[in-house]
């Protein structure tokens, strides 16, 4: 929360000056019974009930003047919203080498499901696209605010020979605005285009991932790395043996990748972990932040506060 004016809160200093003369009048009260024992202040001297709720109707009461005092302070908050310039294109491995079991019931379905929860979790407006990348490289969903389009082709996915993790990136970066488009935005270009990549991290042809991250870097186009994968030697679950060497998970590629564009790599070895992985970039990615003033909240706080107050008051009168 920030305030437009915030010397305004120095009047705050004043409630204690309430509270004292509040307090002063209840002693002025307090000796005139003694004084003049009036019934009618006898009985409002004596009267029953709970000794915090005489109080409650001046606590209310001042409780408004503060929220006022708020109020004039003109405060407002930064209120999350999707940016509708920004984009998220993610790079999906469909590699056969996707099919080990290490990760369960196989990488290939985990990434599938985190995709879709990823997806699922974004904000209304938000674009994302879908590449995928074995042997080759293909834009199945461009950028779109029709989320429905993702799932629906995340469904469709199969399985493929080959991987070629710099080819992803590179049709990646063809799917998303230019530098130069984003530039003239007159926001950072680095948060209007995000790259999410999921691989086992063995790539096999197409162009070198390292020189793909470069071009990244260039286009300032931050690439997150996601590594899924256990298996190192051995045989590996849910692949033939002769693929076994293709399926040996390889994080060092994905870890350099996103080193270079300034991104983040992250290493799931479970189903839940990729899949929660997912749901946490959905929540802190395409977002920008709109400045909303609060200050009628405040003041209809205040409004309720002495509404209270004075019913409060009107109560214990007609008890008394």
């Amino acid at each position: 929360m920030s305030l437009t004016w915030p010397w305004a809160l120095f009047l705050l200093a004043l409630l204690p000056l309430f509270v004292w003369v509040y307090r002063h009048n209840l002693r002025r009260r307090a000796e005139a019974v003694a004084l003049y024992p009036d019934l009618t202040l006898l009985v409002r001297a004596t009267a029953g009930g709970r000794r915090w709720s005489r109080y409650l109707p001046a606590l209310l009461y001042l409780a408004s003047l503060g929220l006022l005092i708020v109020a004039l302070a003109r405060p407002s908050l930064a209120v999350p919203q999707a940016n509708p310039r920004a984009g998220v294109m993610l790079a999906l491995d469909v590699s056969r080498s996707m099919a080990a079991g290490d990760v369960k019931p196989n990488r290939f379905i985990a990434a599938q499901n985190a995709v879709k929860t990823f997806v699922r979790e974004l904000p209304e407006g938000a674009r994302v696209g879908l590449v995928i990348f074995a042997r080759y490289a293909r834009l199945v969903v461009p950028l779109t605010s029709e989320h429905h389009r993702v799932m629906e082709a995340v469904n469709l996915l199969s399985m493929d020979y080959g991987t070629t993790i710099g080819d992803g990136i590179m049709e990646s970066l063809r799917a998303l605005p230019s530098l130069e488009e984003r530039l003239a935005t007159g926001e950072d270009p680095r948060k209007l285009t995000t790259i999410i990549l999921l691989s086992d991290g063995r790539n096999f042809g197409g162009m070198d991932p390292l020189e793909a991250a470069d071009e990244a870097a260039r286009q300032q186009v931050v690439v997150h790395t996601v590594g899924v994968g256990t298996a190192s030697d051995g045989p590996i679950e849910g692949i033939e043996p002769r693929l076994w060497w293709a399926a040996r998970f390889d994080e060092e590629t994905l870890r350099a990748i996103a080193q270079k564009t300034g991104g983040n790599y992250y290493f799931v070895d479970s189903a839940d972990k990729l899949k929660q992985l997912y749901s946490d970039l959905s929540h802190s990615l395409v977002w920008h932040y709109r400045r909303d003033e609060a200050t009628g909240y405040a003041v209809i706080a205040a409004a309720l506060c002495l509404v209270a107050s004075l019913l409060l008051s009107e109560v214990r009168r007609r008890v008394i």
